[in-house]
């Protein structure tokens, strides 16, 4: 089926959940109705960054009436875990969560102390309130690097403070930089970014026996009932996950500790528990994004040929993050004959930080990119044309590919993986037409337009990132068709807001010849639901499709067998458009799919039953990549240290556009949430404490569609081989450009470099240490 035929694909259809967001009636995990005996849970939390709770009383909140259970460091299933259930240590498959649910030692501050569970929220605060809890305060430590020197205090009560360093190597980088004529080097820094979702999560945890239940909203309800069957020594028979929709996810509600502590709850108070977080622990209790450090080397060639690379990267993952790869692909992007990446992940008193939009690619390409503008600067040659020059292509190598490191960790073994398809090339070159760049780029910290103190520049960013990774799992898909012609798929995917049930639907619809409307999503319930990847990192199109079209397949196959047989002709000679078989050639022979399936068959005396399914994984080998180059006009006030947007270009290549409306959203809010890391978003710790500072939206200031232009948005035609009708990932990749757009901007129009969050203060300090700020 070439894509010339396609009837679906490529259109903008409306979401299949759209009525329901427009009018609020989609329900999100805190909008479940209560349980038959439900009780509601709070948590007591740590002031400290790190201590040990030396005592801990909880005779008077356990005697307040309506109190139904209490849970410390000392509860415990001794059946299961041969000791206390809240001190072992659980794992998050993601690498974003390691630690237990409630622990004598308390790693920062908003860990768990205790919980409560009572008969309404206000009981329950109110038994918080009894508890009396005596610390012995720890010395802590908030800094990344000083976490890693040798004589550094234990961050938590296992393990290092760094993990083992994760190495990708290739050509002789000592050689490599021996050959340049020039060698650029750069440190970066980005802010702590929260994922700020509007939704707070929440969940319902029950237990029927030994069988556990939680409803909730996740991106991976089959992670997190794989983590509950390891924890509670349970076999995935036992363990039901229902997820909601989210109210925006971004990487936040995966597998979070709340969700441990509600079901110990219900455990020990013999009912259904309820827990949802309040805004404060939202914030400052589940997980931030990554804090980055990077430091780059780059060598040129006097001809601009970039020769050799070097990237350290130190990602800060917080009291409970455990990632040793930052999952990036943004390493590879400039092709180079010698190199070397290493990625160290370091334990600090913070809040726990893991993965969020863009993860890895977002962070380093910061550092990459500004990286590469100051080779070309070095060189004084056009950004576009430095990179037009040194960009991969697809066939390269991806050297540094996290299915390498999964198969050494696995087989022992460091395959050769190769970039599927690529089109970055016309990224760049229609983002430079859209934006003006060769009217307005005037050189390296020249703005274009000078208007009194106002200063106007512009700059530009790339990136790319994964359209998912081939470890996350296998996916099954179930395509039922009913009596009566309608159709239902089922299938685990996440909902966080990415429409991935409207194009799944569609991937299904395409095949089987009918409309969108004909198709009923069932997600959200792994009872119900085949295993299905995590959804993350931009996998839901290139690879959950792959097997929602095999499913389909099968079910049109089943179709075309029956039809067969009613209209006396080979299934191979027969075709299905608009709900209804026919002969090629002969459309005026043929068959509805209602009377079809609802026409018994004379061997059986009944009507028959199409279900068609799929299980499969995705060969880590064929795993496209999506690719972005973004282009920023800014103006900056010099006097008053004011920044503003004034337009920005984002062209894409996500293969095939499934559905162009969607994917236009997609990019929009990603440009929205980078533009939040760019220029307002960052959690504020207190030196002193640990403690965040701006735990809320009105000291933590996101980026609203108000605060920007319009971005201007493009696809450019790529066809990915491997992607379903050719398609790959777009929903993480949209932010990954943006940062290093803006700073590279910024620093065209006021000559200093500035990173993130280039807010005014920053543009003030960094303009009068350089003695440019007007009228200072």
């Amino acid at each position: 089926m070439g894509n010339d035929d396609l009837r679906l694909i490529g259109r903008s259809l409306p979401l299949i959940d759209g009525y329901e967001k427009v009018t609020g009636k989609l329900k999100y995990a805190g909008d479940l109705p209560a349980l038959q005996r439900m009780h509601h849970a709070r948590i007591l939390r740590s002031p400290y960054a790190h201590a040990r709770v030396v005592h801990l009383d909880v005779s008077r909140a356990a005697a307040l009436p309506g109190v139904s259970a209490i849970i410390t460091s000392e509860d415990g299933n001794k059946a299961t875990t041969g000791g206390p259930a809240c001190g072992p240590i659980w794992n998050d498959p993601s690498f974003n969560f390691r630690g237990p649910i409630i622990s004598n030692e308390v790693c920062f501050v908003g860990d768990e102390v205790a919980a409560v569970s009572a008969v309404d929220e206000d009981t329950a605060r109110e038994a918080l309130n009894l508890i009396a809890a005596d610390y012995e305060e720890l010395p802590a430590v908030f800094d990344m690097e000083e976490a890693m020197k040798p004589d550094a205090p234990p961050v938590r009560p296992w393990g290092p403070n760094s993990l083992p360093p994760t190495v990708f190597e290739w050509g002789n980088l000592e050689q490599g930089f021996a050959q340049a004529d020039f060698v650029i080097e750069n440190r970066t820094t980005m802010a702590n970014q929260q994922h700020a979702p509007l939704d707070r999560n929440a969940c319902i945890a029950s237990w029927t026996g030994e069988a556990a239940t939680i409803w909730t909203s996740s991106q991976s309800i089959f992670w997190l009932r794989q983590s509950v069957c390891d924890f509670f020594g349970l076999p995935a028979n036992r363990v039901r996950v229902y997820s909601t929709p989210t109210g925006g996810s971004f990487g936040l509600w995966w597998n979070n500790n709340f969700m441990f502590i509600a079901l110990m709850l219900a455990k020990k108070a013999g009912r259904p528990v309820k827990c949802v977080l309040n805004r404060n622990e939202v914030m400052t209790t589940v997980k931030r994004r990554e804090r980055p450090i990077t430091d780059v080397r780059i060598g040129v060639k006097k001809d601009g040929t970039m020769v050799a690379q070097s990237h350290r990267h130190l990602l800060d993952n917080g009291a409970y993050g455990n990632k040793f790869d930052p999952y990036q692909s943004v390493a590879d992007m400039y092709t180079t004959a010698h190199g070397r990446s290493e990625f160290i992940g370091v334990s600090t008193n913070l809040l726990t930080a893991g993965c969020m939009r863009g993860v890895g690619d977002l962070t380093l390409a910061y550092g990459i990119e500004q990286t590469v503008d100051m080779a070309a600067e070095k060189l004084d040659m056009d950004p576009v044309d430095f990179r037009l020059k040194n960009m991969w292509k697809t066939g390269d190598v991806c050297h540094t590919s996290q299915e390498v490191v999964f198969a050494r960790m696995l087989f022992n073994k460091t395959p050769e993986v190769r970039l599927t398809s690529n089109g970055m090339r016309e990224c760049i070159t229609k983002g430079a037409e859209m934006i003006g760049w060769k009217s307005k780029w005037k050189g390296w910290g020249q703005p274009y337009s000078t208007d009194g103190t106002k200063r106007r520049a512009v700059g530009m960013g790339c990136s790319t990132h994964i359209s998912g990774l081939a470890f996350l799992g296998f996916n099954g898909v179930i395509v039922k068709v009913s009596s009566d012609g309608s159709i239902t798929l089922t299938t685990g995917i996440g909902r966080m807001g990415q429409a991935g049930d409207t194009t799944q639907a569609m991937v299904a619809a395409e095949v089987l010849g009918v409309g969108l409307d004909d198709i009923n999503v069932i997600d959200g319930d792994t009872e119900v639901c085949p295993n299905t990847m995590v959804t993350y990192g931009s996998n839901g199109m290139h690879m959950v499709s792959r097997a929602t079209r095999a499913a389909a397949l099968d079910a049109r196959r089943q179709i075309l067998d029956l039809a067969g047989r009613h209209l006396e002709a080979n299934p191979e000679d027969l075709d299905i458009r608009d709900g209804r078989i026919f002969v090629k050639g002969t459309p005026e022979m043929g068959i509805g799919l209602k009377e079809l399936m609802s026409t018994p068959i004379y061997e059986y005396l009944a009507a028959p039953e199409v279900i068609g399914r799929a299980a499969q994984g995705v060969e880590f080998e064929r795993a496209g990549k999506m690719m972005m180059a973004n282009f920023a006009e800014v103006e900056v006030d010099i006097r008053t240290c004011q920044l503003r947007i004034v337009k920005f270009v984002a062209v894409h290549d996500s293969g095939t556009i499934v559905n162009p409306a969607v994917c236009e959203n997609q990019v929009s809010g990603g440009m929205c949430q980078g533009m939040g890391m760019a220029l307002t978003e960052h959690l504020i710790f207190d030196e002193e404490t640990g403690a965040i500072l701006n735990p809320n939206f009105m000291d933590y200031k996101i980026i609203g569609p108000m605060d920007l232009p319009d971005p201007e948005i493009h696809f450019v035609p790529v066809y990915d081989e491997d992607g379903p009708f050719g398609a790959k990932g777009i929903g993480e990749g949209v932010t990954c450009a943006v940062p290093a757009a803006v700073a590279n901007a910024v620093y065209n129009a006021v000559g200093v470099r500035i990173n993130p969050p280039i807010t005014p203060d920053s543009i003030m300090r960094a303009l009068k240490d350089k003695g440019l700020l007007h009228g200072a």
